[in-house]
């Protein structure tokens, strides 16, 4: 990925499964394969051991399942911003996190690229208990989620068992999808809004603003 002149990049992409058009996106044109993993991760479409191949044609990112008869929907229970058709808000549809992994204060920070950040970017990223940490960045902080999700599933690493790092907002919208995913601690640089709180406290994720404000389930926090 290559910034030019001061300005990030951007192409619209379309997502398919199976052959059929799931979305249209714009974003930057890196970490395509990573999208489509985490993407479908996130919005509990399909499990990523049931993905058989990933192939990038020009700005088409095709995906083949293992189950090609098998109809795939996102489980939307909450939609704030554009896109998407909106629904009520149902956490019946969410699942409820365990015990969740218990994270040490000093992992607790991520090193976001200025660069990105400073054009109005934003970055998303997991680390692990044992300090390995993947890194991705987008025009859309869902979308760098995405692609860190899908940048964990790719190597073969647990997404339970990894801390998230966001560098902007927290919505519910990114509480559902990170439930969705399966992390237990989100930790964001700027503070949540109310109802994201609201959804991780009912949902058993541990919510965090840096440097230290522990919104939710603080019992994960040492």
């Amino acid at each position: 990925m290559t910034i030019f002149s001061g300005l990030l990049p951007e192409q619209p992409f379309a997502l398919t499964v199976n052959g059929r058009n799931l979305l249209s996106i714009l974003m930057m044109p890196n970490d395509l394969e990573e999208f489509a993993y985490g993407y479908l991760a996130t919005e509990a479409i399909i499990p990523s051991d049931e993905i058989e191949s990933v192939m990038i044609d020009g700005q088409t990112i095709g995906v083949l399942t293992t189950n090609p008869f098998k109809v795939l929907l996102p489980k939307r229970a909450v939609v704030s911003g554009c896109g998407g058709t909106a629904s009520y808000l149902d956490p019946a549809k969410l699942p409820v996190l365990g015990k969740g992994i218990t994270a040490p204060s000093s992992l607790l920070t991520a090193d976001f690229p200025d660069d990105i950040l400073s054009l109005g970017g934003y970055s998303a990223a997991a680390r692990f208990l044992d300090g390995e940490t993947f890194l991705a960045s987008d025009l859309s902080q869902h979308t760098a989620l995405d692609k860190v999700t899908g940048l964990v599933l790719k190597n073969g690493r647990e997404l339970a068992d990894a801390i998230l790092l966001l560098s902007g907002k927290v919505t519910a919208d990114t509480v559902r999808k990170t439930l969705n995913a399966g992390y237990s601690v989100l930790v964001s640089c700027l503070p949540p809004t109310a109802l994201a709180v609201q959804l991780a406290d009912s949902c058993g994720l541990t919510l965090m603003c840096l440097p230290k404000k522990v919104y939710t389930h603080s019992e994960r926090i040492r």
